[in-house]
């Protein structure tokens, strides 16, 4: 899994197809820089608390994407993960079950 870390690719995918989770909204769009694989970047604003909460929920959505992406996401495809309130406390098993459900959505949209 690659991780988006330019600007530039977050602010394109700023108009992509966008699914929600009581955990974080997902954005992905087809992409001729992503390759075979699919890329995803990670988004967690200051709202959401300081740096500790932050980086424990982006901790939680990265290794939540490693296990699901490799499966679920679609090839050539970049992602942003933009965490809401509830990805601090939501169940682990339940970040999983949203992030499989919000692939399955978006891949309709991804060609």
């Amino acid at each position: 899994m690659v991780t988006l870390k330019k600007r530039r690719d977050f602010l394109a995918l700023r108009r992509a197809p966008k699914t929600g989770t009581p955990a974080f909204l997902l954005a992905g769009m087809a992409s001729a820089e992503a390759g075979a694989g699919a890329r995803v970047g990670f988004t967690v604003t200051k709202k959401l608390g300081g740096a500790v909460v932050r980086n424990r929920i982006r901790r939680r959505l990265r290794a939540a994407a490693g296990e699901i992406f490799p499966q679920y996401a679609t090839a050539g495809a970049d992602y942003v993960l933009i965490a809401r309130n509830a990805a601090e406390t939501r169940p682990y098993d339940a970040i999983l079950d949203d992030m499989k459900r919000a692939l399955l959505r978006l891949a309709r949209d991804i060609k």
